[in-house]
C-alpha cells in the first residue's frame, strides 16, 4: 500500500458513529466477516486497487457487531457502503473487478446522498 493510501480502519459499534463522522472526504466501508473469502477477497483488491476517490478504508466485522449489521440492513456479505465527510450516501454494488469498481464509485458519487436505512 502506498502511502496516501491509509491503512484499514476497523471500526466496531462502539466507536463507528463517533470516528466516521470525523472523517474527512470519502471513506468506504466494508462490511464481512473473518470467514468469509468474497470478503477477504474485497479487502485484498481494494487495498491493491487504491481507488483516488476514497480517502479512507474502512471494516466492520458483522460477527462482533450485529447490532451494526441490523442498523445498515445488510444481509449479504460483502456490503460495501460509501460515506462522504461522514455522512452515509449509498451502498456500492460492483463486481470484483477494478473499472467495474471504478465506475461503480463514480457513479455513486454523481449520485445524490442516500437517506441511511
Amino acid at each position: 500500500m502506498s502511502a496516501s493510501t491509509p491503512a484499514w480502519l476497523t471500526l466496531d459499534e462502539f466507536d463507528f458513529h463517533h470516528r466516521l463522522p470525523a472523517l474527512p472526504g470519502n471513506t468506504l466501508v466494508l462490511f464481512g466477516q473473518p470467514g468469509c473469502a468474497a470478503c477477504r477477497s474485497w479487502r485484498q483488491a481494494l487495498s491493491q486497487w487504491q481507488p483516488a476517490a476514497l480517502q479512507q478504508l474502512a471494516y466492520v466485522d458483522v460477527q462482533q457487531c450485529m447490532a451494526l449489521a441490523h442498523q445498515y440492513d445488510i444481509f449479504y456479505l460483502p456490503t460495501l457502503l460509501l460515506f462522504v465527510d461522514g455522512h452515509y450516501h449509498g451502498q456500492l454494488h460492483s463486481p470484483l473487478q477494478a473499472q467495474a469498481l471504478m465506475q461503480a464509485l463514480d457513479t455513486l458519487l454523481a449520485s445524490p446522498a442516500a437517506e441511511e436505512p
